[in-house]
């Protein structure tokens, strides 16, 4: 069964008191399964609901005004995935969804011509990714309490962080467009972030329990899923665990709000000293969050 846990509301009044009992709420999951529904987050319903409206404005726009925004390196790979754009890292096909992504940019590469260009459709989702970029700061400081570490730790490694607001859809007919030949709509993966934020109009997300099998993520009125990602994972030594997960191939149009909590561009993540000993040594290799992240990008979404 997916965890429940009740949040003292919206993240941006959270004081040293709040962050704790945070922790104490969600320290248990983050070392188990990685994943756990939030509720009573202060993020506001109909924004989220918005949200979804102004993306299904977008993806029943023709194909050819869509790919105007192509997601490419130039754009910092802000912009549109259209469908069979990106390759799985598991099997031979492409992933069976849309695409778009909003969110900053970095200083380090190249910067687009007009971010506001890759952002005009979507002003709601802007609104949004600030509440969850402040819910996602919160549960990252809750983390580190948990691990026995100050809850400020991860602040320097946060001052122009490359948070990203995916906006996904998975049309019905979406498999047989894409050629997919397997049973999941977006292939099994752990997400190279923090941590992720997601909210589903419709069933399909599934994640890996502790045993390996696959446990349905349901629509829950109200709550927003969260699950963590590589990057604490690895920065834990494994005290808090990245949950692998998928899409299956869904019967009805879905669409999917997935935020992910990012660190600054070029950030080498590694065990902390402060969680390894020689009776536990580092068990991941560091990851560079800049060049690193880049070129998976590159690996799956190259022309």
């Amino acid at each position: 069964m997916i965890p429940h846990v009740q949040l003292p509301g919206d993240a941006t009044s959270w004081n040293s008191k709040d962050r704790a009992a945070v922790a104490a709420g969600i320290g248990g999951h983050c070392r188990s399964t990685g994943f756990f529904f939030v509720h009573n987050h202060g993020v506001p319903t109909d924004l989220i609901r918005n949200v979804h409206a102004e993306m299904r404005r977008f993806y029943q726009l023709p194909l050819a005004e869509k790919t105007r925004y192509d997601a490419t390196e130039q754009s910092q790979f802000l912009g549109y995935r259209e469908l069979g754009r990106e390759r799985s890292r598991t099997h031979r096909g492409t992933e069976a969804c849309e695409q778009y992504r909003v969110g900053n940019t970095t200083r380090e590469l190249p910067l687009p011509a007009s971010v506001d260009f890759y952002h005009a459709h979507f002003p709601k989702s802007l609104e949004l990714f600030r509440h969850l970029t402040h819910l996602g700061d919160g549960i990252l400081a809750a983390c580190a309490l948990d691990l026995g570490l100050e809850e400020d730790v991860f602040t320097a490694c946060l001052s122009n962080p490359l948070h990203r607001l995916g906006l996904n859809y998975y049309g019905a007919s979406h498999s047989s467009g894409a050629g997919s030949t397997v049973g999941y709509a977006m292939s099994p993966h752990i997400d190279l972030s923090l941590l992720t934020i997601l909210d589903q109009d419709e069933p399909g997300l599934e994640v890996r329990a502790p045993d390996g099998g696959w446990m349905e993520v349901p629509t829950v009125p109200g709550a927003l899923f969260l699950f963590l990602g590589d990057y604490v994972q690895r920065w834990s030594n494994g005290q808090h665990r990245a949950a692998p997960h998928r899409v299956v191939t869904v019967r009805r149009d879905r669409m999917s709000i997935q935020y992910k909590h990012r660190p600054d561009y070029g950030v080498v993540v590694r065990p902390l000293d402060a969680l390894t000993s020689p009776a536990d040594p580092p068990a991941y290799a560091p990851l560079n969050t800049g060049s690193d992240y880049v070129a998976v990008l590159r690996s799956i979404l190259g022309r």
